[in-house]
């Protein structure tokens, strides 16, 4: 009985490790990505370094006027932005998007997944469908790029050569003030 109890107290624990770091991310809908942030202010620091500029006059608003709100009306922005400078749209796209709040972290996750040490300000990992941005770095041009590099991986049946990956989110980046 007490083996039993121990492989209970530990099981029991183990989930409430779990549970309890899995809840403290928090999850905002866009019609296209789940964006995933796990503070407030990050959250308002992307907001704030989002600058949308003329385009913000162009932007479809959901009527919400929370900082949630107005990222999430961002984002659906930038993505269909994207999706018509590429000309591709593809189907029913959907992907996930972590605000971390600053660049050491994002270097971390791409350190977590694909054990290399990088200088990326921002990545997109295409096996996880999943965007890694920096609050303090969240410009336009490189939301746009990285929503370049969703867009072409979810819109061919083949991945394309990285190096023409890489244009397609240049492209993107390059010509989403247009």
């Amino acid at each position: 009985m007490n083996r039993f109890n121990s492989i209970f107290a530990i099981i029991l624990f183990g989930m409430l490790f779990f549970f309890a770091f899995n809840s403290y991310a928090i999850e905002l809908e866009s019609r296209y990505a789940t964006i995933i942030y796990y503070d407030h202010d990050d959250l308002r620091e992307f907001n704030d370094e989002l600058y949308m500029g003329r385009m913000k006059s162009r932007m479809n608003r959901s009527g919400g006027d929370s900082i949630e709100d107005e990222v999430v009306d961002k984002i659906n922005f930038i993505v269909e932005k994207v999706r018509r400078v590429l000309d591709m749209f593809p189907r029913g796209l959907r992907f996930s998007i972590v605000i971390r709040p600053n660049v050491r972290e994002v270097k971390q996750d791409f350190k977590r997944l694909y054990h290399i040490n990088v200088n990326y300000i921002a990545f997109y990992s295409p096996s996880k469908n999943r965007v890694f941005y920096s609050a303090d770095n969240a410009n336009l041009r490189v939301v746009a790029h990285e929503i370049g590099h969703v867009v072409v991986e979810n819109y061919f049946k083949i991945s394309p050569p990285q190096r023409i990956h890489e244009v397609m989110a240049q492209f993107a980046e390059s010509h989403v003030t247009d």
